[in-house]
């Protein structure tokens, strides 16, 4: 099993930080847009601190994460706009430009076809993930699920780094109550799709299918479990305790899963 190095911790501290002082400075400047932007902003440093900006068409899976977020964030900036038009075409931008990247970012009809499969299972994925990413317990609790369960399907490559970034983020501008603003859910939930796909795409063992699961767990059948918590837990906790109790399985079978023997 993978263990998590120090490194491994930097693209977490560099997220957090600026999404924090992205948050801090919203505050300071009464700019409630820029505050609710703090994620985005903070997801795009840490993946970049993680590895870099590949500015050409780049051949490992892992690689293409940094330029996926500056993607993503931008969709985010259009979806923010607030006039009539903008969310929705910001939203399609993002889902559409995300699987088009992450599937090789198809320029001929020939590889466009080739890709397509792919591209579309993305789309999807990405589509549903930004619709349940509204909430901060639910994104934090799934990238923190992700990070977890990557370590434990022993990833190869920088995922378990990329998704500790992701959790940063989150938790960098939750610490002065920011919200998931379009500018911060549009990437922050593409980027979640685009670290969870990227050992599948290169390896698809068992253990990598139950990490990717995870996130999709925590997002989509959190809500219910928090709402049957709220009964014996006061709201804010029900609702980071039902994240974590539905992406628990997943992460457990990645343990499981990637055990020798």
């Amino acid at each position: 099993m993978g263990a998590l190095l120090p490194i491994e911790w930097h693209g977490f501290m560099v997220a957090a930080a600026v999404a924090l002082l992205i948050g801090g400075a919203g505050r300071v400047l009464k700019r409630p847009r820029l505050a609710a932007a703090a994620a985005g902003i903070g997801l795009v440093a840490g993946f970049v601190a993680v590895s870099g900006v590949i500015n050409a068409t780049p051949r490992q899976l892992a690689e293409r994460l940094p330029a996926l977020a500056i993607l993503a964030f931008a969709a985010g900036l259009v979806a923010a706009v607030p006039r009539r038009g903008f969310r929705g075409a910001g939203l399609v931008l993002g889902v559409t430009l995300g699987a088009w990247w992450m599937a090789g970012a198809p320029l001929h009809g020939p590889d466009a076809m080739r890709a397509a499969p792919m591209a579309l299972a993305l789309l999807l994925a990405m589509g549903v993930v930004v619709w349940r990413s509204e909430e901060v317990p639910g994104a934090a609790v799934a990238w923190a699920a992700l990070a977890a369960a990557l370590v434990f399907a022993a990833a190869r490559g920088p995922q378990p780094a990329f998704a500790l970034a992701g959790l940063g983020a989150v938790l960098g501008a939750a610490l002065l109550r920011g919200g998931m603003g379009s500018a911060a859910r549009v990437p922050v939930a593409i980027g979640l799709v685009g670290v969870a796909a990227v050992p599948l795409v290169a390896r698809a063992a068992p253990a990598d299918i139950a990490a990717a699961a995870a996130p999709g767990l925590a997002l989509l059948l959190g809500p219910p479990v928090a709402r049957r918590l709220r009964r014996r837990l006061p709201p804010g906790v029900a609702a980071w305790t039902g994240a974590a109790l539905a992406a628990a399985p997943a992460v457990l079978a990645a343990f499981l899963l990637a055990r020798p023997g």
